[in-house]
């Protein structure tokens, strides 16, 4: 596998991490870009982010095609050869590749090897789950299995301060500690100008930025660029089951 996972697209978009994405996308032609997550006018949105990729020479593609989740993607996603999926609402993401089937395909294609840069919710879902997601579950959804590319969970937009604007509101920390509750698997934090690689199962390294990792016996550490994000069972995690194992507490 080959993946750019970003803490945030930004705005402009990707302009913060533009030479990572242009590293990541040089022998790439055909670029596909799913604006899935996007809840409002998804059309409008990718004519928007391929303007801009295009005309700021973020993307060497000589094309640029929008995967429509709800019409025929097949062909499409079976042209390109690199996908970016952006920002949006990870609930709404996660609800439309189920609905569309594309779940199962994305899996298969991007453990087969299809460069994929996922930013905000796109980085989410390449975990285990969704469930550490900043986002409203405006969709309803009741099942928040995901991408399962990573062993472990992702909280984009990351930060050490409080999790809203209200003083006595909990920090993402606690939150993840809450996750940890219930679920096994690690998570890692992705500052908004951080950029996380992973290359097939090797540890990921963290291109720009800073991450925070998190796992369920408590520790906490940060990773700076360069650094490998690693913990004590990162081999056998990655080749184990992704599920990320239930805990039932009584």
């Amino acid at each position: 596998m080959k993946l750019l996972l970003i803490g945030a697209t930004g705005s402009p978009y990707f302009e913060h991490c533009r030479r990572e994405m242009l590293d990541f996308l040089r022998s790439s032609k055909t670029v596909g870009l799913l604006s899935a997550a996007n809840p409002f006018d998804e059309q409008a949105y990718f004519v928007a982010m391929k303007e801009h990729l295009t005309r700021n020479g973020l993307s060497t593609a000589k094309e640029l095609i929008h995967i429509c989740w709800n019409s025929n993607w097949r062909p499409s996603l079976n042209k390109i050869d690199a996908l970016v999926v952006p920002g949006g609402n990870t609930f709404v993401l996660l609800k439309r590749l189920y609905q569309s089937g594309l779940i199962e395909a994305l899996r298969y294609k991007i453990r087969e090897g299809l460069p994929y840069i996922g930013s905000s919710a796109g980085a989410n879902v390449t975990g285990p789950n969704i469930l550490t997601t900043n986002d409203w579950n405006v969709a309803g959804v009741s099942h928040f299995e995901a991408l399962a590319l990573v062993p472990f969970n992702i909280n984009p937009h990351y930060v050490e301060r409080s999790a809203s604007d209200a003083p006595n509101s909990e920090t993402r920390s606690q939150r993840i500690r809450e996750y940890h509750q219930f679920w096994n698997n690690p998570v890692v934090g992705i500052e908004e100008t951080a950029v996380l690689s992973v290359v097939g199962a090797t540890a990921p390294i963290v291109s720009k930025g800073r991450v925070k990792l998190f796992t369920k016996d408590g520790r906490q550490r940060s990773f700076g660029s360069g650094e490998e994000l690693v913990w004590d069972d990162w081999t056998s995690s990655f080749e184990g089951s992704f599920e990320g194992e239930k805990e039932i507490v009584p």
